[in-house]
């Protein structure tokens, strides 16, 4: 990618930002520009160009694919898929852009039908199952004074809800955080030869799963989410194609857990760093809707995703020209000082505690996001009131962060507690 005019040069896949991104926004915000990355694209990190880029569909596409084949997961560098990951590909189901990778008019009517089956009040009836979920959890574990977060908890947590909702069986979980975990990968990130081959064997995995679970729903609809997706329509248009529904169903599975399971992890760091705070939503579970937000602006799981110049434009004064990859940086709206007073500093008492981006921004904000803001709710109550004097076992702990600049989380988060 050629060099920009106008731009902070930045290493979005180093490790230096990968463990702490927030040092590359406080730089950006400071220099009122955009960043570059030779490898990967423009980054647009300041709040009010993240609104005006989010609400221009017609200007910045999401369609990450510069070819009809659809949202493959080949990450965002400019390398072509290599003959041997093609093959792999030759046993997928055929695939074109939706919801997340599409752009109106097709992504309004997918986010329409989509919004219908997770609207808020099924979301809010979830409450009850929800917290079933999360206490089973708890009961496995809460005898044994210690816990390996991720694997015991915050990652079966919302597999289970998505699974339960979609309609799946939970024996799957498993797979379902495998697909997911590879899939975000090759939404955003930069993938090497080997990991493209990997990022492919998911996805015709994540076919051959549902593609027949599609069918018999089409005939024989049951009570779930996947079969209301396989039979909504509006009126006057056919039910979505399968190969429409395989990239939404992998973003349902993809969103149902990979935003809540980090959510939860960063925010359980946050209480261990401030006991003050932690005793403080324990007294009054009511706070931890603000808190969840916080978490949300503060360390959000999701940095960015992307959008691809249609035409020649510019940023903050960066010349972007037609093809250009740019992305857009969540995560760093938290950080804009002429937003978010003190944005370094934890603040659940913020006015504007719920103004991040954390779910992104336009047309295009999580349509999970009632969803997971519930499970992160939910989880954080039960962790509080379940597990007294929750310490970390840093002996067992690994605080590094995931491998990818676009996802946020702990790579391994072993507590310790009291117990009763």
């Amino acid at each position: 990618m050629t060099a920009k005019e106008n731009v902070t040069e930045v290493a979005l896949s180093s490790e230096s930002h990968i463990e702490c991104p927030y040092t590359t926004y406080k730089t950006l915000h400071g220099s009122g520009q955009v960043g570059f990355d030779p490898e990967i694209g423009l980054a647009v990190v300041g709040y009010d160009d993240l609104v005006s880029m989010s609400k221009n569909t017609a200007g910045f596409s999401s369609s990450i694919s510069i070819d009809d084949q659809g949202p493959r997961h080949m990450g965002v560098g400019e390398d072509p898929v290599q003959d041997d990951v093609e093959e792999i590909f030759q046993d997928a189901h055929p695939m074109v852009n939706a919801l997340f990778t599409a752009d109106p008019p097709v992504h309004t009517r997918h986010r329409k039908l989509l919004s219908k089956a997770l609207n808020p009040r099924r979301v809010r009836a979830l409450e009850p199952h929800i917290r079933a979920i999360a206490d089973d959890l708890i009961d496995k574990f809460v005898a044994n004074g210690k816990v390996d977060l991720l694997p015991e908890f915050s990652v079966p947590l919302p597999v289970t809800v998505i699974a339960d909702v979609l309609g799946v069986d939970r024996a799957d979980l498993w797979r379902f955080k495998d697909w997911g975990d590879l899939m975000i990968s090759g939404n955003i990130d930069l993938l090497n030869h080997e990991q493209r081959r990997r990022v492919a064997s998911a996805v015709v995995e994540l076919h051959q799963y549902f593609v027949p679970r599609i069918e018999a729903r089409r005939g024989n609809p049951t009570d779930d989410l996947l079969s209301e997706m396989v039979n909504a329509r509006e009126e006057g248009e056919a039910p979505l194609r399968t190969e429409e529904l395989l990239p939404i169903i992998d973003q349902v599975l993809l969103a149902g857990h990979e935003t809540t399971t980090n959510l939860v992890g960063n925010g359980v760091l946050v209480l261990l760093n401030n006991p003050v705070l932690a005793n403080r939503l324990r007294d009054n579970l009511s706070a931890i809707d603000r808190f969840v937000e916080e978490v949300l602006r503060w360390d959000p799981p999701i940095q960015c995703t992307y959008r691809r110049a249609t035409e020649d434009c510019q940023v903050s004064g960066a010349e972007v020209k037609k093809g250009d990859l740019v992305l857009p940086v969540w995560g760093a709206a938290g950080y804009d000082p002429s937003v978010f007073a003190s944005p370094t500093e934890f603040d659940i008492d913020r006015p504007n505690v719920s103004k991040h981006m954390g779910f992104g921004h336009g047309p295009h904000f999580c349509a999970g996001a009632e969803l997971a803001r519930l499970e992160a709710r939910i989880a954080f109550e039960v962790l509080l009131t379940r597990l007294p004097n929750l310490t970390l076992d840093e002996a067992n702990s690994d605080l590094s962060r995931l491998p990818s600049f676009a996802s946020h989380g702990y790579e391994r988060i072993c507590l310790m507690f009291d117990v009763a």
